[in-house]
């Protein structure tokens, strides 16, 4: 199969524009102004301000992003200097030097920069500049953002391998049911989980869950039996695999998936794949969510890719496709002019070769289960070191950034992402009840966190998964969004 990667927008359209633009008509001119009092801001396009930003006539430029810590962290514009605009009026001396020099200030979507393009012109800044639409028109009209996270779509046409790589953005919180007629509770949630085996032998382990919540005690099932296992040990490396099928039992019935993952251990980093199989008949796969988790040794940057088909593809092409969109990523990260984000490409690189080889391995020794995937999902992770923990803004934001990048069990601990203390931070009510209704009612998404994420919340050796957490943990430490739209993603609703 060959690849192609779909440009997602017309930039070279866009930026003949702002030539033109440039050559004609001033910033000032082409745009509104805005009175407030006896000072002014101007309205501007985001070609206008992606022209003042790239032509050189402004050499003291200043770019305002005035949105919150966390969305600057998942996506901002180059050079971008960040000031909440909430922090504005009490970090005004921030920007003192430049009262007299060009500030373009931008948000998410133009709402919140309106304000503190007041602010600044209250404060008698005379060039203030805000951008129209925000991030999202700045992203639409193709213009480049710094960011670590994208949403990549696999489209396959004629045996051509064909991606749209864009920026991805926090998405909006917001609480809606898990399922249906069901809503997300609030306030302080108590549970009582206990976790019992069963029987066990070296392929197969049963497993009681028990667990309360809410006063109503519920029970369920769950047998894992190991169908095949690799192992390959080389100089360089120990690589290992294991294809699983678990079936989980419950008073309202049962459901079945398979699971494979594939580890791992070289000097220069750890690498994880786990997949979960949701099967539709016994020739065919219904839906697969992939978690590929690259850690090296000594880096502190993360970055994450949302990969979603649109195109059904058997199990050993869904790593070959993840290894090409490692592959196309490594070299968006390589090509960004940005010295921190190129040196992200390498581990794309290494992730493009062991999923090539994981490919390789389930095309040869996995036949039996080598089967169409109707719907396929997939998240692609470069991990931070764990010993390299970076500042972060206290409370609630903070300890959101420190989950997006390490996982549960990571709170900002003064001013650093550190392991939370006793009884401090972790699951969200609103997460954890989640987990469980999708755990119980869609079995695509009864997943264990710790083949994940190497998370473990529940259960304790010697059973094998955390058997309550779902792949939906996922979304939620990274989005921190409840209940429906952390589902909606790994569970194709």
């Amino acid at each position: 199969m060959g690849v192609s990667v779909l440009k997602c927008r017309g930039v070279l359209g866009a930026v003949l524009v702002a030539i033109l633009l440039m050559g004609f008509i001033s910033p000032a001119v082409a745009e509104g102004q805005v009175q407030s009092a006896e000072n002014a801001f101007h309205n501007i396009t985001v070609d206008v301000a992606y022209d003042m930003m790239t032509n050189g006539s402004y050499p003291n430029l200043v770019i305002l992003d005035v949105r919150s810590q966390y969305e600057y962290y998942m996506g901002h514009l180059y050079g971008a200097v960040l000031i909440p605009y909430d922090e504005l009026e009490t970090r005004i001396n921030e920007l003192e030097e430049h009262k007299d020099d060009e500030i373009i200030v931008y948000c998410r979507s133009g709402y919140r920069s309106t304000i503190a393009s007041e602010i600044l012109a209250n404060h008698s800044f005379t060039k203030v500049y805000n951008m129209l639409g925000g991030i999202l028109a700045w992203m639409d009209a193709g213009y480049p953002v710094w960011t670590t996270f994208h949403h990549v779509t696999v489209d396959i046409v004629d045996g051509d391998v064909l991606l749209q790589i864009e920026p991805l953005l926090p998405p909006q919180p917001r609480c809606t049911s898990c399922a249906e007629n069901r809503t997300c509770p609030s306030g302080n949630v108590t549970m009582n989980i206990n976790s019992t085996v069963l029987e066990q032998d070296e392929n197969r382990t049963v497993s009681l869950l028990t667990y309360e919540f809410n006063g109503t005690t519920f029970e369920m099932t769950i047998t894992t039996t190991l169908l095949w296992s690799y192992n390959e040990l080389t100089e360089q490396a120990d690589r290992t695999a294991r294809f699983t099928s678990t079936e989980i039992t419950t008073q309202d019935g049962s459901w079945q998936f398979y699971s494979l993952r594939y580890t791992v251990h070289h000097a220069g980093y750890n690498f994880t794949t786990f997949t979960i199989l949701a099967p539709l008949g016994s020739e065919t796969y219904n839906s697969s969510f992939t978690i590929m988790n690259y850690m090296p040794a000594n880096k502190s940057l993360m970055s994450l890719e949302f990969v979603k088909f649109n195109s059904s593809v058997t199990l050993s092409q869904h790593y070959a496709v993840l290894g090409k969109v490692a592959k196309e990523v490594g070299k968006l990260y390589e090509k960004s002019g940005d010295e921190v984000l190129a040196q992200l490409a390498k581990g794309y690189y290494k992730m493009k070769e062991e999923a090539k080889h994981l490919s390789k391995i389930v095309e040869d020794q996995l036949k039996e289960y080598d089967k169409e995937i109707l719907q396929s999902n997939a998240i692609l992770i470069d991990q931070t070191d764990s010993d390299s923990y970076p500042e972060c803004p206290p409370g609630e934001e903070g300890d959101m950034i420190c989950e997006t990048m390490y996982g549960p069990g990571y709170c900002c601990v003064n001013g650093a992402c550190q392991p939370c203390p006793p009884g401090g931070g972790g699951w969200s009510p609103e997460c954890l009840w989640c987990l469980i209704e999708c755990g119980i009612h869609v079995p695509m998404c009864a997943i264990a966190c710790n083949d994940a994420m190497g998370v473990c919340l529940v259960t304790p050796p010697p059973a094998p998964t955390c058997l309550v957490a779902a792949a939906a943990c996922i979304i939620c430490i990274i989005a921190n969004v409840a209940c429906y739209s952390i589902c909606a993603i790994p569970c194709g609703w």
